[in-house]
């Protein structure tokens, strides 16, 4: 008897292991633009320095674009590439303060948009 339990607990563990779990709960939506970005993601230059006004560094590198805003209190790089049609378009930003600081892209764009616009 003892043997017969011993054999059936050593094929017991020589089974396959059990399929993993398959989730069928849908992928978690992308997070939210930064605070305050929401206004210049997914638009063209022109919408960008319509809204800011000139840059100060207009430079481009293979497919991308940075756009540099230069103004009290903060610094914005803005960041364009091409999208899935081609058209090219803002899709992240970067900021810092004059002594080099680091401040939220978000908070230096609210900071830098003229008045009235």
């Amino acid at each position: 008897m003892k043997r017969l339990l011993l054999l059936a607990l050593t094929l017991a563990a020589c089974a396959a292991p059990a399929p993993p779990l398959v989730s069928s709960a849908p992928a978690p939506p992308p997070p939210p633009p930064p605070p305050g970005l929401a206004r210049i993601l997914g638009t063209g230059a022109a919408n960008v320095i319509a809204l800011l006004g000139p840059a100060s560094l207009d430079r481009s590198e293979g497919p991308a674009r940075q756009l540099q805003f230069i103004r009290p209190p903060c610094i914005l790089d803005v960041f364009l590439y091409p999208g899935p049609g081609g058209a090219v378009a803002v899709r992240t930003a970067a900021a810092r303060k004059a002594d080099g600081s680091r401040i939220d892209p978000g908070t230096c764009l609210a900071l830098i948009i003229p008045a009235g616009r």
